[in-house]
C-alpha cells in the first residue's frame, strides 16, 4: 500500500508501521497471557487504566486550575498597586493645580479598580473549583487504592491455587513412588486405625 502512494520510501515506511502493528499485537497479547497467569483478568485491566486516566486528567486540570488561580492573584495584586499608584499620582496633581491631570488619573484609578473586582471575582471562581477539584481527585485516589486491592488479592489468590495445584500433583506424582508423602496426617491415620480395632 505504501508503496503505491509513495513509492519505494513509502513501501519501507509502510513496512516498518505493519511490523510494529504486528510486533504490537504480538507484545499485547503476550502481556494478556502474563496478566491471565497472575489472575488479572481484562475487566481489571480496563477498570484500572480508566481510574489511572481519569485520575491524571483531574490532577492536570487540577493543575491547570491553579496556575490560572496563580495568575489571576498576580494580575489582582497588580492592578491593586495601579490603583494605589494613580491615586498618590492625583493627590500631587491636585496639590500643584494639575486638575485635568488628576481627574484623568482618578478615571484610570476608577478602571482598574473595576478589573480588580473582576479579577477578584475570578480568583474566587478559581478557588471554588480547586475545592471541587480536590474532592474529585480524593475520591479517584480511593478508587485507584480500591483496584489496587482487587489486583494484588486476584495475584494473591492465583498464586495460592497455583502452589495448591503443583502441591497436588507433587503429591500425586509422590504417590506412586516409594517414597510418597501421605496426604493424611500420620497421627490421624493412626488414631483411625486403633478405631477399627
Amino acid at each position: 500500500m505504501g508503496g503505491l502512494v509513495c513509492g519505494p520510501f513509502g513501501a519501507l515506511f509502510g513496512a516498518t508501521v505493519g511490523g510494529n502493528i504486528g510486533t504490537k499485537n504480538a507484545f499485547d497479547r503476550a502481556r494478556k497471557e502474563e496478566m491471565e497467569k497472575k489472575g488479572i483478568t481484562q475487566e481489571m485491566l480496563d477498570a484500572a487504566e480508566e481510574v489511572g486516566c481519569a485520575l491524571e486528567q483531574s490532577m492536570l486540570g487540577m493543575k491547570a486550575t491553579t496556575e490560572s488561580l496563580r495568575s489571576q492573584q498576580s494580575l489582582a495584586r497588580r492592578l491593586e498597586e495601579d490603583m494605589n499608584d494613580s491615586y498618590e499620582k492625583a493627590k500631587e496633581a491636585i496639590v500643584d493645580e494639575r486638575e485635568e491631570e488628576a481627574r484623568s488619573l482618578l478615571l484610570t484609578r476608577k478602571k482598574n479598580e473595576e478589573s480588580l473586582k473582576d479579577s477578584l471575582k475570578r480568583c474566587s471562581d478559581e478557588m471554588k473549583r480547586i475545592k471541587t477539584m480536590e474532592s474529585n481527585v480524593s475520591a479517584l485516589q480511593k478508587r485507584a487504592l480500591e483496584v489496587e486491592a482487587i489486583l494484588q488479592r486476584a495475584v494473591g489468590a492465583k498464586a495460592r491455587q497455583n502452589s495448591s495445584d503443583f502441591a497436588a500433583r507433587e503429591f500425586t506424582s509422590a504417590d506412586s513412588t516409594d517414597f510418597s508423602l501421605s496426604q493424611e496426617d500420620p497421627l490421624l491415620k493412626k488414631f483411625r486405625d486403633l478405631e477399627m480395632e
